[in-house]
């Protein structure tokens, strides 16, 4: 438990100190740009390719991507449902930010270091599923709830773009290398191994110069709402998995863990491009963070 503690308290750390230095000039939010890129393209899929040395395919794990897929799915739905009366900024809030989870940057990173493989590779198919929506349908759809269906517009071509991402593309390739039983050299797994420790603290520091706490009483209403929902969508997911699900108590602890990643760092994004209200959405997704930087650790210990 002392060792959780410890871990938790220095990711806090982390973020704190890239929040302080960004609010010192040393810094700025737009350096979490380089960061993330670094982040996607490299100590990600480094962090994913070692974890897969010791895993063995099983078919039941399929379920796993299905819940993060089927979640995204029922958030964007209801976040459509919330809003369909409200203003064309507020649907575009409602229908980013209740779908979509921060997995590799954040939870990725406590998971790694605390639960082993299995866990970690239970985090990554989890975000296989949500990888899907979060990087190509949830902002498409969104697009056309807002803008109507445009010339060129395409759901399938939205989701291929998942496979334009190193991390989801090694996801695929080792799934399907495990599937036919094939393995790969050992020095690729001990070059990955070498790279991926410094996912945790390149994603913490990522995550300090993205957050915002400029807000108003309105604002903290709209964000209040969007955090206590996904939280009850990421108690029943917990509690249904980790209750029924047939796998071993590292995985089931490992989905029901991840269900309570913090809003997705591509959801401010997509909001701007979409010409949406990024103080809104920038101030959700912080609050998210801080939440899930409570409950993560209290779960690890708990489950």
């Amino acid at each position: 438990m002392g060792e959780i503690l410890i871990r938790a308290l220095f990711f806090f750390l982390m973020i704190a100190l890239a929040y302080a230095l960004k609010k010192a000039g040393v810094l700025k939010k737009e350096d979490s740009a380089a960061l993330s890129r670094l982040i996607l393209n490299v100590t990600l899929p480094c962090a994913i390719l070692a974890s897969f040395r010791t895993f063995v395919f099983d078919y039941r794990l399929m379920m796993i991507p299905l819940i993060g897929f089927l979640s995204n799915c029922l958030m964007l739905y209801l976040g459509y449902i919330i809003s369909r009366k409200k203003e064309r900024n507020d649907k575009i809030f409602y229908m980013l930010n209740l779908p979509a989870y921060n997995i590799g940057n954040f939870t990725l990173p406590f998971v790694s270091g605390l639960l082993g493989a299995s866990g970690v590779i239970s985090a990554c198919l989890f975000d296989m599923g949500n990888a899907v929506m979060c990087v190509g349908a949830n902002v498409i759809i969104t697009s056309m709830v807002v803008n109507g269906v445009q010339e060129g517009t395409s759901i399938p071509k939205a989701l291929l773009k998942v496979f334009t991402k190193p991390a989801f593309t090694v996801y695929f390739i080792m799934l399907v290398l495990s599937a036919l039983g094939l393995r790969i050299p050992d020095f690729v797994f001990d070059f990955a191994s070498s790279i991926s420790p410094a996912n945790g603290i390149i994603a913490m520091f990522m995550l300090g110069l993205m957050m915002e706490f400029r807000f108003t009483k309105e604002l903290f209403k709209e964000v209040i709402s969007v955090n206590i929902l996904r939280l009850l969508l990421a108690f029943l997911i917990a509690i249904l998995f980790y209750k029924f699900a047939p796998f071993d108590l590292e995985t089931r602890k490992a989905v029901a863990i991840t269900a309570f990643a913090p809003i997705s760092s591509a959801a401010p994004a997509f909001t701007e491009e979409l010409k949406g209200n990024i103080e809104l959405a920038g101030f959700a997704g912080s609050v998210s963070i801080v939440i899930a930087l409570v409950l993560i650790p209290l779960l690890i210990i708990m489950l």
